[in-house]
């Protein structure tokens, strides 16, 4: 499976020329481009799969650029880490954020306000709550994202290990 998704996702990435001549990756430098993350193994493909989690929760219109960034600083899987991102499409983002503001009122003690035209019309008054929970969200999905990428790649590998003795 994980040679599968390797394939799938090699064959969907932009060659290095082109990735060099991208503006907005120029912020990232050279860096962006060592073969460290574009490999993967247990460990930067659990680091991938926490930073899309975590990016793909903040209402930012660049949530790609921050899990690209966490996964550099992190030494993750790129390609995977900007896949994670698309947790958060237009089909779920709504349903997302709704929660993130729900919770964040729970956990600020705020009175829930009517939707009805409120991210337009007051947008700053919505800003805390909706923060509070969304980093809340991004920091527990991350780390349960982490945990189940770590543990589903260790049973694998004892599968392969019986697998080989029988």
């Amino acid at each position: 499976m994980l040679n599968k998704l390797r394939t799938w996702l090699s064959a969907k990435m932009p060659s290095q020329a082109a990735l060099r001549e991208n503006k907005l990756l120029k912020i990232f430098g050279e860096r962006f481009l060592e073969p460290d993350y574009w490999n993967y193994n247990r460990r930067s493909s659990a680091i991938a799969i926490a930073a899309g989690l975590f990016a793909s929760w903040f209402p930012l219109p660049f949530h790609s650029l921050l899990a690209i960034g966490l996964a550099l600083l992190l030494r993750g899987y790129l390609p995977l880490a900007i896949a994670m991102v698309w947790v958060s499409n237009p089909l779920t983002i709504a349903p997302m954020m709704v929660g993130a503001y729900r919770l964040g009122n729970h956990m600020l003690g705020l009175p829930m306000r009517n939707f009805k035209h409120l991210f337009v019309h007051d947008f700053w008054a919505i800003a805390p709550p909706l923060l509070t929970g969304a980093f809340t969200l991004a920091l527990s999905s991350a780390l349960l994202g982490w945990l189940l990428t770590r543990i589903f790649w260790r049973c694998s590998i004892i599968r392969s290990w019986q697998k080989r003795r029988r």
